[in-house]
């Protein structure tokens, strides 16, 4: 991995770009110190001198106890004090990963003209005229004194045939007893497969001697591949809506429709739907649909009830008036 020399900054007198392994200032003669932190120009060329190297791997530079003043990491005793090396501390060797690249800054868009603010403006004046219409129509209710005038009811019962239907499937989906017309070879899925790895450049180390090295990783290396499979084209027999039969009326008394099975038939679902129907004081004619056939019987006839009423018409509920 590749090596590099880093730079420094005097902070006594301002000098730039000072070699990262000299610990003198070549401008006013000023020790580094610890708190001088070396950085990595991005032109920095690699390390090939034998000396260097050696120099750059023996560890990183440690500062005296005493004065403060940085030494190499070959130095025993202090340059300027002559203190030992076991009274002080050592520079911190560190990983400083890549930074990302920066997004672009987005594009401001040129300042709305007169013309364009009110149009926006009307845009926008819009919008909330629309929430408001929604609102007075969907949610917003009035409570309105309505007259049960009758009942009426609907129940039905569907029916189901069992015929022949085409279907297609992935051929280890299809059905037993399914009847092949056709297959064909179709992308079943694409996967992401390891083909192998490569070496990236992921950060640096600062030695703490003034050199960096570069810090590479293995990272893995994808590539898309399609997974085909058959997909089959079969009949079979299925069990499908046929038609319904009905029954309805205005009285109290629901029945269920007559009706008789064909061949292949076999009855489905049932549903069934009570309504209750109503007018208001004005004469205008309202319905409202019951959650079941007992509570759809206990409304009478002749009685008045309170109705929650959208905007719509739609009764989203309905009580006894004396229980208001």
């Amino acid at each position: 991995m590749a090596i590099r020399e880093g730079k420094w900054d005097c902070p006594y007198c301002g000098m730039k770009g000072i070699r990262g392994p000299e610990t003198v200032c070549p401008g006013c003669g000023a020790k580094r110190d610890k708190d001088v932190k070396f950085y990595l120009p991005e032109d920095a060329k690699e390390i090939t001198d034998e000396e260097e190297l050696a120099s750059a791997r023996e560890g990183p530079d440690w500062h005296c106890g005493f004065c403060g003043v940085d030494n190499k990491a070959s130095e025993d005793k202090c340059k300027r004090c002559g203190a030992a090396r076991s009274d002080g501390g050592h520079r911190e060797v560190k990983v400083i990963p890549d930074q990302p690249a920066e997004k672009p800054a987005p594009v401001k868009s040129a300042p709305a003209s007169k013309g364009g603010k009110a149009g926006l403006f009307i845009f926008l004046a819009i919008l909330v005229a629309i929430g408001l219409g929604l609102y007075f129509f969907v949610f917003r209710t009035h409570t309105e004194t309505l007259e049960v005038t009758g009942h009426a009811w609907e129940r039905s019962v569907a029916i189901e045939k069992f015929k022949t239907v085409t279907e297609e499937k992935w051929e280890h989906e299809v059905p037993k007893g399914a009847r092949e017309i056709s297959r064909r070879e179709e992308v079943f899925k694409v996967e992401k497969i390891q083909k192998g790895t490569e070496r990236v450049k992921t950060g640096v180390k600062d030695l703490g001697n003034g050199r960096f090295e570069d810090v590479y990783e293995d990272k893995p290396v994808y590539e898309e591949q399609k997974v085909y499979k058959k997909k089959v084209k079969f009949e079979i027999e299925r069990w499908q809506p046929e038609r319904s039969a009905k029954a309805s009326g205005q009285d109290l008394e629901p029945k269920w429709p007559e009706f008789q099975l064909r061949g292949q038939e076999r009855e489905g679902q049932r549903t069934e739907v009570y309504k209750v129907l109503l007018k208001s004081s004005e004469g205008e004619a309202r319905n409202w649909v019951a959650p079941n056939e007992q509570t759809w019987k206990t409304y009478q006839k002749g009685q008045s009830y309170h109705a929650e009423v959208r905007a719509s018409g739609e009764i989203s509920e309905l009580k006894p008036a004396e229980s208001s």
